[in-house]
This record gives C-alpha cells, structure tokens and sequence, in this order.
C-alpha cells in the first residue's frame, strides 16, 4: 500500500545508513505511512541492538531529498537459521514501507542483491501488507509462508459498546469475571515483576524461552504514549497481565502472562474487554490483537472473541539452493527442546530463556 500524497515522478536511490548514523526523517516516513508500526521506528531497533547481538542495517530509499521507502533490517546469525536478514527482529510486523511501485522495486532490489551477494541463507520480511506492486509483482512474487493469521477489527466511538463486540457465549464468561468472580482490571507499570512471572511461566509451559525482564523495562520506559501495562487481580493477586503497544490510532495487546486458574475465571476474556474500553478511552480507532499461528488454540480464542483472521503477507528472498525456514513451534524438531524447557526449574528457566532469545530473532 503507498503512502498518501506521493507521486513516482524520479528515480529512486536505496542507501544503507551506516551503523552510527541517526535515521533523520525515518520515524517521520513510519509515523505517516499507514502501514507503518513501532516495529519500524528506531525506538525498536534501538533495543534490539542494547538487548541482542544482531547486527542493524538499515535501508532507505529516496527520491531527491524526500524519503519513499524504509526497510528496517537486523543481520542475524545462529545455529538455528544461519547468516539471514530479517524484518524486524522479535517483531510480527515489519517489511518494507514505500511510497510507491519504483521504491518498493528498488528495495526489494537491494535486498535480493544483499542476500545474494554476501551468502546469506534468507531475507525475512514480516510484513503485515505489502508494498504497491509494479508490473512484476514486486513483493508479491516472492515466496511467501501461510503459516501466521493476524486479527483486527474497528473500535467502536463509547467505550460501553466494547461488550457487545464480543460474541454472546465468550460475554457471558466475560460478563461473570466481573460480576460472579470480582476480577479488577487497571493500569500498573509498577506491576512488572508480576507481569514477567506470569510471563515466564506461560513460555515454560510452551516449552518456548522467555525474554529477560530487562527488555520489557525497556519498552516500558518508551512511556504512556507507545506502551502499557495492565493487570486483571483477583482478591488482590495478579492472575492475567498485558502489555499494549500503541501506534497512530491502532491498540495491539502484544505480551501477556496468567496463572492457570484464569481460564476457569474467565480473566482472559475480562482482560481483552478491558483492554478494548482502554483503546478507545485513549483514542484508538482499531484494535489488533496480533498474530496467531493458523489452528491454534489462540487463534481459536481470538475468533471466539469475534476476530476474524487474516494471512500475514511474509515473504522471503532465499539465497542460493534456500529454503523457506521453519524456525517455529510446530516443527517437530523441537519438540525434545521444548520438552526440556517445560521440565526445567523456574529459576533455571528464567536465568536461560534470554541467552536463548538469541538464536529464534
């Protein structure tokens, strides 16, 4: 999709920024663009390069002195995937963002001729809408994985009409969370020890490791107008806990942690109800509640809460004899490491799920 307001008259140039260069305009171009996400804003990138080794390379494309395109890119390198590129690191959104045909042509370009020529296995582009195509297909005409579906659906103007986005049997658990079980719901950014409990807990389970507690303080201290923190409590105790992103008029409920007991109380249900009222109060247009892989029990709950799903538009550039990676929890060639995740102490789990964090970008 192009950017409003921009024409195609010029030939576009693709610059790499150099590491230590500061993206002058680039935040700009994202917040503008209406496909743009915290994914693509240096505020991400920032804290990908404090918190993990992979290395930013990011590439901008101009037209004279305005900006037409961006495509944020992490190097990545370990065992698991080899030397790739992806976009954006421990994001499910990312890609390239252009104005036009001629700029997403001269990105997707540079990226073919980056994969190729430094031998790297693959290029990863998360994006959530490709670019306006030109007569070749663009973006569209690489390969692409159907295996991830995202949500979003429009925010009603009253916050009291949230309820009835809900479908009549999830609401009437969501209605008995409140009324039958007493569950509170607010805004804590103090209640970040809780929320990363829950949240380790809920990666133990999986199988899957956790991000430190380092990296969610970081996000938070992004402020009230990019990130939030909220938790449902019982009786005082936190059983449910959230972190919202926010970006132009969309609410996205990214990071969330429960106790088990949350499903009999129907907190999760509660939690997502109240995170919809929260969006709206704060002016948001649109709430997406992310991705989910295809038949999953969350892309389940999702629906159940009135969601309907859409593919994610992923692509890749592959390099020489390369394959479309298969870096996710329905490989069964993880199923030995997931299990000895999920049998591992807590502390063990939390001290080693970071240092993991590393090899699934």
């Amino acid at each position: 999709m192009a950017e409003a307001g921009e024409s195609g008259a010029g030939s576009v140039v693709v610059v790499e920024l150099p590491a230590s260069a500061a993206p002058h305009g680039c935040d700009e171009f994202v917040e503008r663009h209406r496909d743009g996400t915290l994914f693509h804003t240096s505020a991400w990138g920032d804290r990908v390069e404090r918190h993990f080794p992979h290395r930013r390379r990011t590439l901008v494309a101009r037209r004279g002195e305005r900006i037409v395109g961006l495509l944020p890119l992490f190097e990545t390198r370990s065992p698991l995937a080899g030397p790739a590129l992806i976009s954006v690191p421990y994001a499910v959104y990312g890609g390239p963002l252009a104005s036009d045909g001629a700029a997403a042509t001269a990105l997707r370009e540079r990226v073919v001729a980056m994969v190729q020529g430094e031998a790297l296995r693959f290029a990863e582009l998360r994006c959530a809408e490709l670019p306006a195509p030109p007569e070749d297909g663009g973006f569209a005409a690489l390969p692409g994985s159907t295996l991830y579906a995202t949500f979003t659906r429009a925010l009603p103007s009253d916050p009291e009409e949230c309820l009835g986005l809900i479908p009549r049997k999830s609401r009437a658990s969501t209605r008995q969370a409140r009324d039958k079980h007493g569950l509170s719901f607010a805004e804590a950014p103090g209640a970040l020890a809780e929320f990363h409990r829950l949240f380790v807990l809920n990666k133990q389970k999986l199988g899957s490791p956790a991000f430190a507690a380092d990296w969610f303080a970081d996000l938070l201290a992004l402020g009230r107008r990019r990130v939030r923190l909220h938790v449902v409590r019982k009786e005082g105790r936190v059983v449910v806990a959230v972190i919202s992103f926010l970006h132009g008029d969309t609410w996205n409920p990214y990071y969330s942690g429960s106790l088990p007991e949350a499903d009999r109380l129907g907190a999760s249900n509660f939690a997502y109800w109240q995170l919809m009222v929260a969006a709206v109060e704060a002016g948001c247009r649109r709430f997406d509640f992310g991705r989910s892989r295809v038949e999953t029990g969350p892309y389940h709950f999702k629906r159940n809460m009135g969601f309907e799903p859409k593919l994610l538009a992923y692509r890749y550039v592959l390099g020489a004899g390369g394959a479309i990676p298969s870096i996710n929890p329905g490989n069964e060639k993880f199923d030995l490491p997931r299990r000895v995740i999920s049998a591992l102490p807590y502390p063990l789990v939390r001290a080693v799920g970071p240092r993991l964090m590393r090899l699934v970008p």
